[in-house]
């Protein structure tokens, strides 16, 4: 038994070997940038039996245009670099949390891969060419680095160019040269991970906050009437606060019910509570009799097709993964049809920049498990009003041992209203209103226009 665990040891030990020695044959791959026409592999037995990988990585270096120029179709399909230096990366999609200049450190997985790329390029510029040497005894440091770009093919790999200077040291014979390093770093091979199936047939529990809002709410039981009530698998839980309107609300329901068949739906009223969105979800979720419900947290102001409801099902798994789709949230329709007919709120629904923007900076619509949601603790039910408790949420959730899926969606639509802030409110909370309530407003494009129409108006007023 002892000498067979011997064996099997040895046995990996060789394999791992040899798979080390092939990683490290693939970084001594040489290609000659100034006059390519193949990529040529080592002369080393790591190839000589051919190995699929290899060849596979060489077609990858050679489809790739790193090479050489290739036509494009128009301008729009130029795939632009993202430049960096030493401490910053300057990029062209800003998304949640980063900004057009923006610390390397911020991101980690970004900073593990550009310190790598730093470190092989110094490697190169040390130990390659004489030809590429500034003199027999210079050695190039991360002071003589001055800039780098890099810009990936989605299906073939991530191309690098750093550029520098000698200029660490005072023995430099000529510091009127300028070294590029081009490194790239293939893609492997599409790996199956896994595969899985999901339940169509699980219910999905609606829970919606609402006070007043007797419009909105009708707008928002035609959408669940004509997308969620075929589906058979949906109930919804509308938490009222307060007493006006509340009759108007039961009695839409009510005739939801009459028309449809549709029972599976119950209203918690709140009538002496101050409004927090916080408190009418952790009650909604805490009245769910069933075994670890899958739970949809939604607004009213919320459009959404029944494309959603696959993709709630398909992405939260009990005890792996919630998921937060990123809302298209649409612009001011006064703003964004201000010279045509304003069209019925569904054909708004069109994802174009002048429409909307990705309401990247929302967490408010969520998906996950009961089970999930009570073992991160719920939210925070000191919060009063709108806002904050959903970013406090989803905190706790990314700070913990669960997946977040978070991806724009095609599904689901935050729809324009007027936006109060009120003043009353915790700073970081009001300041997020405000925010808020600027960017979704309109477009930059639509916002400017309307200022320099202004403008204009103004100055004719004068003179």
């Amino acid at each position: 038994m002892i000498d067979s665990l011997r064996h099997q040891i040895e046995d990996l030990r060789k394999v791992l070997e040899t798979k080390t020695n092939q990683l490290e044959a693939v970084k001594k791959i040489n290609v000659d940038f100034e006059n390519v026409r193949s990529i040529v592999l080592p002369d080393n037995e790591m190839f000589a039996d051919g190995d699929r990988i290899f060849h596979y990585l060489k077609d990858q270096m050679e489809r790739s245009k790193i090479l050489k120029g290739s036509p494009l179709r128009s301008e729009y399909n130029v795939n632009e670099y993202t430049m960096f230096d030493r401490h910053y990366v300057y990029q062209l999609d800003t998304g949640l949390g980063t900004k057009p200049q923006d610390v390397i450190l911020r991101r980690s997985d970004l900073s593990k891969e550009l310190n790598e790329v730093c470190d092989e390029a110094l490697r190169s510029l040390n130990g390659g060419p004489e030809r590429f040497k500034v003199s027999p005894t210079y050695r190039f440091t991360s002071e003589d680095f001055l800039h780098g770009m890099f810009r990936t093919e989605r299906d073939i790999g991530t191309q690098y160019e750093l550029v520098y200077k000698p200029e660490s040291s005072s023995n430099v014979p000529n510091k009127s040269q300028l070294f590029r390093v081009t490194l790239f770093r293939p893609f492997a091979p599409v790996t199956h991970i896994s595969s899985s199936s999901t339940d169509t047939s699980e219910t999905i529990y609606f829970i919606v906050p609402l006070q007043g809002r007797e419009d909105t709410f009708r707008i928002f039981l035609d959408y669940f009437k004509d997308f969620c009530i075929p589906d058979g698998n949906v109930y919804l839980t509308v938490v009222y606060f307060g007493n006006e309107a509340l009759s108007e609300i039961i009695q839409l329901l009510d005739e939801l019910s009459s028309k449809t068949g549709f029972k599976h739906y119950q209203v918690i009223t709140m009538k002496n509570e101050e409004f927090s969105r916080g408190k009418a979800l952790q009650f909604g979720a805490s009245s769910l009799n069933v075994d670890d419900p899958l739970m949809f947290f939604c607004d009213v102001d919320i459009g959404f097709t029944k494309e959603f409801l696959h993709q709630c099902r398909a992405h939260t798994i009990a005890g792996k993964s919630v998921f937060y789709p990123i809302v298209f949230s649409l612009f001011n329709p006064s703003l964004v049809y201000k010279h045509n007919e304003i069209p019925i709120l569904r054909d708004r629904q069109v994802i174009k920049s002048n429409n909307g923007l990705w309401r990247d900076f929302g967490f408010g619509m969520s998906c996950q498990h009961l089970s999930d949601f009570k073992k991160i603790g719920g939210f925070d039910l000191t919060i009063k009003g709108w806002g904050t408790e959903d970013t406090l949420l989803f905190r706790k959730y990314t700070q913990s041992n669960t997946m977040v899926i978070r991806s724009p969606v095609n599904s689901l639509f935050h729809h324009w209203h007027t936006k109060h802030c009120d003043k009353t409110w915790a700073t970081e909370q009001y300041e997020s209103c405000l925010r808020s309530r600027a960017r979704t407003e309109g477009s930059q494009l639509s916002l400017g226009l309307e200022y320099f129409q202004l403008k204009a108006e103004l100055e004719s007023k004068h003179t």
